[in-house]
This record gives structure tokens, C-alpha cells and sequence, in this order.
């Protein structure tokens, strides 16, 4: 993720992901179900109906999962978690630059890859013009392409050096940074829509057990009450796997947003602590350097 070169098309790493990842997901899942879940579980109902004791626990399980809902849930539910890895390892790279620029904060016992105030005890115009193409070219390494943190730093400094202004400076870097956070939260938007689609597939399976088992209602009626409990199995077990794969879903999502949060947090302080702290205020310099001549100048008089 990148403020300056998002990732878009079909043939990005997110593209591809978000549409053979899908595809990829189905099929596996399907053949899954085709070769192991489904004889299995036909394997068992067919023992069930002759008395016979399978002797297997997974048995129980391939019938909780043997049906269509179960699979498009299980199939949307690996999808998510495809999306998941992605972004965890996008975090994981954003954590890694911030460690590059400042390896104090994350723990690291290096260099930082850009020695931001030098010699001196403030960052001035003229150094944060530096600074700025410094960073910019660092951000074409491979490690620190379309990062937060170089992006952020290097538009900062080049504000600060134009205008001289600290204030300016620092809505440029806070700014990008909330853009940043919003972009890391609208990027979240289909995991949440697999959050609310997976329970409702199971709600589906639910309403379709639930109209089988009253048509095979006049079965019942008779003393064969097979029918109706094979009905219900799908009604109850569809939503069954739904509500726990999307549980599973959710804790992921909250643990990824959590770290998002984090990172962010950790972007703003370093900005704030070891960017916006060290610039020199052009305006408050030229102040202070008034101020001094002025007694210079009474004492001529």
C-alpha cells in the first residue's frame, strides 16, 4: 500500500489475489469436498442407515460439512484468509521500513538508513531540501518501494523547505498519515463484506433444511422420520460451520486492524519525536536573530 503508487489492475499482487485467489479458493475447496469430505460423509450415512457403527470420528465431521452451503462458506472463508496474508505481509514490510529509519523504536541494533539532523542539533531549510531527495531516492530500493514512512518523511521535509513554515511541515506529515490510516481502513471493506456474506449463506442453508423437512412433513406422518432429520441436519449444520468460520474470520480482521492501528501509531510518534521536533522554525529564527541585534544596535547609538 502505497499513498503515492497504489497498487491497481487486474495483474497487481492485490489484483490477483482479490480474482485467482478467489477462483483458486473454490477449487481447492471443491476438490477437497469431491475427493475426501463428501465420500466420507456418504461413506458414514450409508452406515448409519444399515446400524452399523463407522468407527470414526471424523465421520461425524465430513456430515457436518457434506453440504453446498458448508463448502461456499469454507471456500469464501480460505479467500479471506488469502486476503488476510497479504496484508499482514504488507504490515510486516511497513514495520520492517519504519525499523530502517528508526531501528531505536522497533528494537534494532543498526544504523538508521538516513541520519536525519547530521552534526547539527535542528533540521534547517536547506538540510530538509537535502533530506527530502535523499529519502525520495531511498524509496526506490526494492525494501522501501511505496512505503508510509519514506513517502511521508520526504514530503514533509520538501513543504518545510519551501515554505520554511514548521506548522506547514507538520499538517503535511499528520495528513498523510491519517490518509494512510483511511486507506489501510477502506482496503479492509471486502473482508468485512465476508464477515456479513459467510453467516448469511448459512442462514440460507437454514431456510433451505427447514423447506425440506416440512415437505418430507407427511413422511413423518407415516413413521419415517429419516427424511425430515436429514433436512435439519443441513439446516442446523450450515449455520453451525457459518457462525464459526466467521468468528474465526473476525478475531483475524480485529487482529490485523489492531496491528494497522498500531503501525500508525508508531509512524506518528517517530514523525513527531525525531521529524517535527528537530525543525528549526524559520519564522522564529529570524525573530530571535532581531532580537539580538537590537541591543547591538542601542549600544552604537
Amino acid at each position: 500500500m502505497s499513498l503515492r503508487n497504489p497498487e491497481r489492475g487486474l495483474f497487481s499482487v492485490k489484483g490477483l489475489i482479490f480474482t485467482l485467489g478467489l477462483i483458486a479458493s473454490f477449487i481447492f475447496v471443491g476438490a477437497i469436498y469431491s475427493i475426501l469430505i463428501r465420500p466420507g460423509a456418504n461413506k458414514a450415512d450409508l452406515a448409519n442407515s444399515f446400524g452399523v457403527d463407522v468407527g470414526s470420528s471424523f465421520s461425524s465431521f465430513f456430515v457436518i460439512l457434506k453440504d453446498y452451503e458448508q463448502q461456499m462458506c469454507l471456500s469464501l472463508f480460505l479467500w479471506g484468509v488469502m486476503i488476510l496474508i497479504y496484508k499482514f505481509i504488507l504490515l510486516k514490510s511497513e514495520a520492517k521500513a519504519l525499523g530502517r529509519f528508526a531501528p531505536g523504536s522497533e528494537g534494532i541494533e543498526a544504523d538508521p538508513e538516513v541520519e536525519l539532523l547530521g552534526e547539527s542539533r535542528s533540521i534547517s531549510r536547506q538540510r530538509a531540501g537535502q533530506l527530502s531527495t535523499v529519502i525520495d531516492s531511498k524509496s526506490e530500493l526494492p525494501d522501501l518501494r511505496n512505503k508510509i514512512l519514506p513517502y511521508v518523511m520526504a514530503r514533509g521535509l520538501e513543504r518545510y523547505h519551501i515554505t520554511g513554515s514548521v506548522p506547514e511541515a507538520t499538517e503535511t506529515i499528520m495528513g498523510r498519515l491519517e490518509v494512510a490510516s483511511e486507506q489501510q481502513e477502506s482496503e479492509l471493506s471486502m473482508l468485512r463484506y465476508l464477515v456479513w456474506a459467510i453467516p448469511s449463506i448459512g442462514f440460507i442453508g437454514t431456510v433451505r433444511g427447514i423447506g425440506v423437512a416440512l415437505q418430507r412433513a407427511d413422511q413423518a406422518l407415516k413413521g419415517d422420520i429419516s427424511g425430515v432429520t436429514s433436512a435439519l441436519g443441513v439446516a442446523f449444520n450450515s449455520t453451525l460451520v457459518a457462525l464459526f468460520v466467521s468468528i474465526l474470520l473476525m478475531l483475524l480482521i480485529h487482529l490485523l486492524q489492531g496491528g494497522q492501528e498500531g503501525l500508525i501509531l508508531r509512524l506518528q510518534t517517530f514523525c513527531r519525536e525525531q521529524l517535527i521536533d528537530k525543525l528549526c522554525d524559520h519564522k522564529d529564527s529570524q525573530s530571535v536573530v532581531k532580537n539580538s541585534d537590537a541591543p547591538e544596535a542601542e549600544s552604537s547609538v
